[in-house]
């Protein structure tokens, strides 16, 4: 593991650019050289400190929730697009996001999504399920979601009906990943899926993959990468059959953040101040 930037606190959310890292640590957000490891620009974003917040972005924008509160900011100086309070609660904070081009979907506890149109910035609201929605990511014109009461709901983007509907289990499914036709889920009952996008059907699952929670990180050429930072482990999975290739010990701790590119997988961590890179050529022995 190596420490690319020390930032004198905990990182909860980070997005790798071309050059650069934009990373939210404490009130900040700091961008960062990504390969020097200097700051390049710090901003004060928020009123306070908050480990919960959570950090999206596409080429031009930056995307973050807090609680009941949607950011959206400019990815080049910080600047503030807008803000907008989408619920009022614990009964009515936002618990996962998706973006496309057009719309930033966002699932409220208990089961609703509200969109918000990036051009007209006109906000619908769909009540989709009885359970709340962790994981979402966008495949084509879909949109699907990982439930808490074990579901994976495949929703129409343009009216978010559902499509198809596929129980994996009884416990949340916390974690999705996609690649090409194949999504990957993570449930929190130690239960990893392998699920065709093509027939939306189960291709094969295992367990006891952590014996905590974990998250799917992404794809490394032919393989899967899965985090658990209760268990300060990392697993490396072929991502055709699922069968265990490596597991990896690091010293992590409760949750944290991940991102893969190239030959490098970025993570941060409560117990890392700053952001570390593993080579994951060297540790599959590539």
């Amino acid at each position: 593991m190596e420490h690319i930037t020390e930032l004198g606190g905990v990182v909860t959310g980070f997005n790798v650019t071309e050059q650069c890292i934009d990373c939210m640590c404490g009130k900040d957000l700091i961008k960062i050289d990504k390969f020097s490891g200097d700051t390049i620009y710090r901003k004060t974003i928020f009123e306070k400190d908050g480990l919960s917040r959570k950090l999206f972005a596409d080429d031009e924008q930056i995307f973050i929730y807090d609680f009941c509160t949607l950011y959206v900011l400019s990815q080049n100086n910080y600047e503030l697009i807008g803000k907008w309070q989408l619920g009022n609660d614990l009964s009515s904070d936002i618990c996962g996001m998706a973006i496309d081009s057009d719309i930033i979907y966002c699932s409220i506890r208990n089961g609703k999504i509200i969109t918000l149109d990036r051009q007209s910035y006109q906000i619908k609201e769909f009540m989709i399920s009885e359970s709340s929605m962790w994981s979402m990511k966008i495949y084509d014109s879909y949109l699907v979601c990982g439930t808490v009461d074990g579901k994976l709901l495949l929703l129409d983007k343009a009216t978010l009906s559902i499509e198809k509907e596929l129980l994996l289990g009884k416990k949340n499914i916390g974690s999705l990943c996609i690649d090409g036709e194949t999504l990957y889920a993570a449930g929190h009952d130690g239960k990893l899926f392998k699920v065709s996008m093509r027939n939306f059907e189960v291709g094969i699952s295992i367990k006891n993959v952590h014996k905590k929670m974990f998250v799917c990180a992404g794809i490394y050429e032919n393989m899967l990468v899965t985090v658990s930072c209760p268990c300060s482990e990392i697993a490396i999975w072929n991502k055709d059959t699922l069968e265990r290739i490596k597991v990896i010990n690091t010293p992590l701790k409760l949750s944290g953040r991940t991102h893969i590119e190239d030959d490098f997988m970025y993570i941060s961590s409560r117990n890392i101040l700053g952001i570390d890179r593993i080579n994951l050529r060297e540790v599959c022995g590539k």
